[in-house]
């Protein structure tokens, strides 16, 4: 992979955003490795490398399934530490923004890993 960086802006949902960075602190991981990671996943799911824009043929599905375990991983890993961070927050905080932000963060996870291993179980 080449060495030159770009800047990817995305939009997502704020209180999706403000779980996401409130993970990685609280794991200590870097967003941006995280979301190079996960879209490395992606990439590697759809059989394609970074340079190409047509699918590689010779992908298998056990490579596709390799690619969503390791997808999975990670997700899991983030989905802990906003779990471990919720479960940490003080209870006179909880209730408050940054709780349900957190509480609804872990859910969309969770759903997110069920159909993940739904799909490729």
């Amino acid at each position: 992979m080449s060495s030159e960086k770009r800047q990817l802006k995305i939009l997502v949902d704020a209180r999706l955003a403000s779980a996401f960075k409130a993970a990685c602190k609280e794991s200590g991981a870097s967003m941006a490795k995280e979301l190079s990671a996960y879209m490395e996943g992606r990439v590697a799911a759809a059989g394609k490398t970074p340079h190409q824009a047509k699918p590689v043929r010779t992908a298998t599905r056990k490579d596709r399934r390799n690619a969503v375990r390791g997808i999975v991983l990670t997700l899991a890993a983030i989905r802990d530490a906003e779990d471990h961070y919720l479960e940490n927050i003080p209870e006179n905080l909880r209730g408050g923004p940054a709780y349900e932000d957190a509480e609804a963060a872990v859910c969309a996870m969770d759903e997110a890993l069920a159909l993940m291993s739904e799909a490729y179980g």
